[in-house]
């Protein structure tokens, strides 16, 4: 009897490191896919991680990140809004099993961003509300990680640029959206930068605030020192391609 209970036993141990293995193998080669620009393949890795450990931390966090990724792409609105609610679905797990991990609230921040696109009225408010909170949350937990000053860089930006009216049909209906300024979203972007000179979109970010402060100088910078990076991420490439199209009309 002892020697079949310390057979099933060794038998079971087998399975777990063989699983924990697997495991590492499979988030090894998305982080691989995902450095060389392969972002659906990855996208696969990690959801493959997630069918043999459904709770797993960085699996979550990076499922939901290339979801709000991949789907951004899409043309169709159906296929769009299906990687996004997959994202926010991902996110929302991750969030509630690892409240202290910045990975998981940046990731909040990221996909509530896409939700705020599917919504409309008091949905969208509080969704825009949310960003930030998750944003400046992650800040608080990793002040290190850049992902979430761009996040904040964004969010300044896009509420600053919602015009008079339509702030202030938010503040009569839903209440005002907390303070936000072309400042701030430079600011943040500054911020975002400084913590990672390699990460292009914030230089056509950055570019962008700039030329609402009628700092085109500043922006022109931005967008020349972009087309020498090299591209980290899949749409890189693309992102180069916006950048010349701005700079070619900020110098004109």
């Amino acid at each position: 009897m002892k020697k079949i209970l310390l057979l099933v036993v060794c038998i079971g141990c087998f399975y777990v490191s063989g699983r924990s293995q697997d495991v590492s193998q499979l988030l090894q080669k998305g982080e691989e896919l995902e450095n060389s620009l392969k972002d659906q393949a990855a996208y696969q890795q990690y959801l493959k991680v997630l069918e043999l450990q459904p709770n797993h931390q960085t699996a979550l966090y990076k499922a939901s990140i290339l979801a709000d990724r991949l789907g951004n792409r899409l043309t169709d609105k159906e296929q769009r809004n299906r990687y996004y609610r997959t994202a926010y679905q991902y996110a929302s797990k991750a969030l509630k099993l690892y409240p202290q991990s910045a990975d998981a609230h940046f990731a909040m921040s990221v996909s509530l961003g896409r939700v705020a696109l599917m919504s409309s009225g008091k949905e969208l408010v509080e969704s825009v509300k949310k960003i930030k909170y998750h944003a400046d949350r992650a800040i608080q937990i990793n002040p290190a990680d850049f992902r979430p000053y761009h996040v904040l860089g964004r969010w300044y930006y896009e509420i600053s640029n919602l015009g008079s009216f339509k702030r202030g049909a938010v503040k009569l209906f839903y209440g005002a959206f907390p303070e936000a300024s072309f400042e701030l979203s430079a600011k943040a972007y500054e911020k975002s930068l400084t913590l990672n000179p390699s990460f292009i979109l914030n230089y056509l970010e950055l570019a962008r605030a700039y030329d609402q402060l009628d700092q085109k100088n500043k922006a022109i910078d931005m967008l020349k020192k972009l087309q020498y990076l090299p591209a980290k991420m899949e749409d890189d490439q693309r992102i180069k391609e916006e950048a010349k199209k701005l700079l070619e009309k900020l110098s004109a």
